[in-house]
């Protein structure tokens, strides 16, 4: 190459000379810069302060003239730097044909749209609270005898009835324990008899001064007590026959087995519990309601609720009892709500977001097709004149096709409902009757 021989300044300058001649030899406007073909292009100089500035740090190194292959180089790169600001000068612009701040654009045609008008509607006022479902009956079932565990018929998860066997305890000695009382009863029976005969027998004659009188008087005294021991030996039997019945444990009302505490072989007292059933037929929703809103609370209104475990189900259910006084601790209100579980979807322990319906007022209301949603955005389009404002909305209740919105619009306002193309602000529209 020529420019081998030359030191790096000179390759420089001979590069720029390169470049400005093929800049003046371009057929095209000259650019902002070429008024003055002295004056350096700023990408130039940064080349040129570049390759100098390194060439003196190779001499510090170096101690020495730059080899030739240094030259060479440095040499080839500002010569290729160079000619691409040349030739990128040459390049016709596709805009330069145009007048600064004209933009090339054919005319938009009217879009064609369905509007609707925003209209008054009664909405009803929610109040969301979460709550947590609970048995209508909860119980731990305790037995009431003494004994070993001799059976427990049951299993966690069973359904059982009323009057179910839980529970069967070793019942030899109450079973003996009843015979005896049976039998102190019959003897207390006979002695009474025996009693009530002597009285009758010696009644008569008591008239005739053929008895004492004490003697008569003592006669009534023993069958007096003799009475005494009948009630006394009955009531024993009684609960000989109690004590009987305890040894087996039955379920007080129909449920579902939430716990097993028993197995045969232990030993139970009479507070010890064996299960506990719950009733699932019928839940309580124990929904906390704040402080603010304990007013609009009465028995009787709907509720309407989801579970986590019963995605895209709704339940429903009504407030049956409200709470006397608002807890001071989290300073809300317990009230219960009485749900129909026949089915079994639900369970005990369940959490829930409910909604209670406390009212209907007029609201401003759109179709939910006028919505435009974007992300956490939500927006319609209000047809002003010949062309369509987007506004941001702020939306409430919903229902059966239609959307409460609380703010951004105002009754009587038209909104797009559908396009035939993709709307934006200030878009020239022709409205079309839905």
């Amino acid at each position: 190459m020529a420019m081998a021989g030359l030191s790096t300044v000179d390759q420089i300058g001979a590069a720029l000379g390169a470049s400005r001649a093929l800049r003046g030899t371009c057929k095209e406007a000259p650019c902002a810069h070429d008024h003055d073909l002295v004056r350096v292009h700023p990408v130039e100089r940064s080349v040129l302060v570049f390759l100098m500035r390194a060439s003196k740090s190779y001499r510090r190194v170096s101690r020495h003239r730059p080899s030739p292959v240094w030259n060479h180089a440095s040499g080839v790169a500002a010569v290729a730097v160079v000619l691409m600001i040349g030739c990128h000068r040459g390049v016709p612009d596709a805009t330069a044909s145009l007048a600064p701040g004209v933009i090339s654009a054919e005319k938009t045609s009217p879009a064609a749209v369905r509007v609707a008008v925003v209209v008054e509607h009664p909405v009803p006022r929610i109040l969301r609270v979460t709550g947590q479902l609970e048995g209508m009956r909860d119980a731990r079932v305790a037995a009431d005898t003494t004994g070993k565990v001799r059976e427990a018929p049951f299993e966690r998860g069973a359904m059982v009835d009323a009057g179910s066997v839980l529970v069967r305890v070793d019942d030899r000695s109450a079973a003996l324990n009843l015979k005896e009382a049976e039998a102190a009863m019959a003897l207390a029976i006979a002695r009474l008899a025996l009693a009530r005969s002597e009285v009758e027998r010696h009644a008569p004659l008591v008239g005739s001064k053929a008895i004492a009188a004490g003697d008569f008087r003592r006669m009534e005294a023993e069958r007096d007590v003799r009475e005494a021991d009948l009630l006394a030996v009955t009531a024993r039997r009684d609960l000989a026959r109690k004590a009987l019945e305890d040894s087996v444990v039955r379920a007080p009302f129909a449920g579902v087995v939430a716990e097993r505490l028993v197995e045969p072989g232990e030993m139970l007292k009479p507070d010890s519990v064996v299960a506990r059933i719950v009733d699932v037929a019928r839940l309580r929703l124990e929904l906390n309601i704040p402080e603010t809103a304990a007013a609009s609370v009465r028995e009787g209104q709907p509720v309407t609720f989801t579970v986590a475990a019963q995605p895209g189900a709704a339940f429903r259910g009504a407030i049956r009892h409200v709470g006397g006084s608002v807890r001071r601790t989290a300073r809300d209100l317990v009230v219960e709500a009485e749900v129909d579980n026949r089915d079994g979807r639900l369970r005990p322990g369940y959490f829930a977001e409910a909604r209670v319906a406390t009212g209907e007022a007029k609201a401003a209301t759109v179709p939910a097709a006028a919505v435009r949603t974007d992300g956490a955005r939500r927006s319609v389009f209000v047809v002003k004149g010949d062309v369509v404002e987007e506004r941001l909305v702020e939306l409430g209740e919903s229902g059966d096709g239609w959307i409460e919105v609380r703010s951004g619009l105002a009754p009587g306002d038209n909104v797009v409902v559908s396009a035939d193309t993709v709307l934006s602000d200030g878009l020239p529209i022709v409205p079309v009757k839905p």
